[in-house]
């Protein structure tokens, strides 16, 4: 594809960099929109985006080393290349969360209302990074046949496995799938019956998304053994993520019911 977007002297700007930056400044405009709509604060995600973009480079780079630790050991110099690529979206998730509780706890703001906003603009900026991904030849799928499918030839890409092989276009397939999953959590945000009813939804669709795709997915990223079956590190946080989702969902759901019952039933907390 095209790995290398400008190179002006020495400087390299790498296509999949600039996918990645504009993912995380679109989710940060759009949830500052969603926000703002809804009467809050102005300005209020542009404060926190600094310290949550913070931590998802480190989240997603941090499990991206983990995953490769072997290869890191040998080549610790390389743990500093992100541009290179090697970026892990749950590690990213996770940081990213991390910042985000930390935030919101310093600055005293209702998190849960935050979260719901924010769900659809990390959705929608996922969707562009992939779109880097796929411009790199990272995430790359299995050989496949499909008429539809993708063949990486430029040697300075990512699939230097598959150089030259038809592969599924699985950075697409994701970008697509996230993209809809965009759609329908802002409808869900705009009937939410509950406080986090967004968040949990998007925990437990994208867990489901990213279990499945795992499955077309072609380059190495780690695995490990579960009840005898092989799954990637990826597939294995998803499969704590979607209970943990469903779960959350249930209990907040349960709870908004109680607290709505309790004028009705004339109980006082």
């Amino acid at each position: 594809m095209h790995p290398e977007l400008l190179t002006i002297g020495p400087l390299t700007i790498h296509t999949y960099g600039v996918f990645y930056a504009l993912g995380i400044l679109t989710a940060i405009f759009l949830a500052e929109y969603l926000y703002q709509k809804n009467g809050g604060k102005a300005g209020t995600f542009q404060d926190m985006g600094f310290f949550v973009v913070i931590g998802i480079l480190v989240g997603a780079r941090a499990l991206f080393i983990l995953v490769n630790l072997e290869y890191f050991l040998k080549t610790p110099l390389d743990v500093f290349k992100i541009w290179n690529g090697g970026l892990v979206f749950y590690g990213g998730l996770i940081g990213g969360s991390l910042a985000f509780i930390l935030t919101a706890k310093v600055k005293r703001l209702d998190l849960w209302p935050l979260a719901d906003t924010v769900a659809p603009a990390v959705a929608l900026g996922h969707a562009i990074g992939r779109i880097g991904c796929f411009f790199a030849g990272s995430c790359y799928g299995t050989p496949t046949t499909v008429p539809w499918a993708v063949t990486f030839t430029d040697p300075r890409s990512l699939a230097t496995g598959v150089l030259g092989v038809p592969v599924h276009p699985t950075q697409l397939y994701a970008s697509a799938l996230l993209l809809l999953l965009t759609v329908v959590l802002l409808r869900i945000r705009s009937h939410a019956r509950f406080p986090g009813q967004v968040i949990t939804s998007y925990g437990a669709m994208y867990g489901i998304i990213r279990f499945g795709l795992e499955f077309l997915r072609g380059d190495p990223r780690g695995s490990v053994e579960i009840l005898g079956a092989t799954l990637s590190t990826s597939q294995a946080i998803s499969l704590i993520i979607v209970p943990l989702s469903l779960a959350g969902y249930v209990y907040l759901s349960q709870r908004s019911l109680m607290r709505r019952a309790r004028p009705v039933l004339g109980i006082r907390s």
